[in-house]
């Protein structure tokens, strides 16, 4: 997510404390999973199920120092949820066809892991302490082999046969401005597309792929912006907006269309790449992530990075359906 390097040092000293439900057949019912970051150092990163159109269904299914420190993100294939959690360094895999759900735990100590795609044989990892992407045998969850990055890869789109990643920080901490193609038979980078710096999150929309980006200049200005790389004649299109802007990093799909998160709802991305923010869908405050699937949107806010925090569900235009309290920074969403 968007500056989670300085959220995290803000969350330094917070932190929150919540039972895990142990009814396991029951939260595994619910058709949507939310995962809180919690705060660094902290151990109260935790996993949420609830049903869009049930109120105040939302159960803490695992949580505190049984999931870990910082969950950053996690990827449903099959019936696993693979839960990465940064700063433990590890995936932590939960089987939701077993009441006993945690099914095993995937470790790479000192990788500050990220984002994981996989095809059911194969996944990936990006890894920031690696400068690298850890190549995993699903079968027997087992590191195989390590690809080489030019800086801290972040999040990870696998298409066919390529893996694209994106890199907002190179080896040394500084700006990166890379999105790179890597073939997953060579295991060795295909192409390198250069985008506005800090690129993040990353949506592929036929034969294009949209990568949004965020950075700081040297008075800590934000800026942010979206590129457009054609993956058919591999040109690139950017758009860099003014300072100030509330843009965050999600990009979400909706009837073929596309949204960028903002810090209080989302916003169509226009056809050069700029923001529709005279028509923001959500009016929500303290936006900190957003997810759409066919029904619904959610959205997690957090206004002080502590538990306890909201998501929102509304429908594609915006009005409420549901909203739930969880752990602290609800981060990535999953509907089944």
């Amino acid at each position: 997510m968007y500056n989670k390097v300085i959220i995290i040092t803000i969350c330094l000293f917070a932190g929150c404390n919540m039972d895990t439900n142990d009814n396991n057949e029951n939260n595994l019912s619910s058709n949507s999973f939310a995962l809180c970051e919690g705060n660094f150092n902290n151990g109260n990163a935790s996993l949420w199920s609830f049903s869009p159109d049930l109120g105040e269904s939302e159960v803490q299914i695992i949580g505190g120092t049984s999931l870990g420190d910082v969950a950053q993100s996690f990827t449903i294939h099959d019936s696993y949820l693979y839960v990465v959690v940064n700063n433990s360094h590890k995936i932590e895999v939960l089987n939701l066809n077993d009441e006993n759900f945690v099914d095993g735990t995937i470790s790479m100590a000192g990788a500050s892991p990220r984002y994981f795609v996989t095809d059911g044989e194969i996944g990936y990892v990006s890894c920031w302490n690696l400068n690298g992407i850890l190549v995993l045998n699903i079968s027997t969850r087992s590191i195989t082999d390590t690809i080489s990055i030019p800086g801290k890869p972040e999040n990870l789109i696998l298409e066919g046969g390529s893996l694209y990643a994106s890199i907002p920080f190179a080896s040394d901490w500084s700006t990166s401005k890379e999105v790179v193609e890597i073939s997953t038979i060579s295991k060795q980078i295909t192409n390198t597309y250069e985008v506005i710096p800090g690129p993040r999150d990353m949506e592929l929309h036929g034969s294009n792929l949209y990568v949004s980006s965020s950075y700081y200049d040297a008075n800590y200005v934000t800026y942010t912006g979206l590129s457009k790389i054609d993956l058919t004649d591999k040109n690139v299109i950017t758009y860099l907006d003014a300072s100030g802007s509330i843009a965050k990093d999600d990009i979400i799909k909706i009837d073929e269309k596309l949204y960028r998160s903002t810090s209080t709802g989302i916003a169509r991305i226009k056809e050069d790449l700029s923001l529709d923010l005279d028509n923001i869908i959500g009016d929500k405050k303290n936006v900190y992530s957003v997810y759409a699937n066919d029904a619904y949107l959610f959205f997690g806010t957090t206004g002080d990075y502590i538990a306890p925090d909201t998501v929102y569900v509304t429908d594609h235009s915006g009005n409420v359906i549901n909203q739930f309290v969880v752990g602290a920074i609800p981060g990535d969403f999953i509907s089944q």
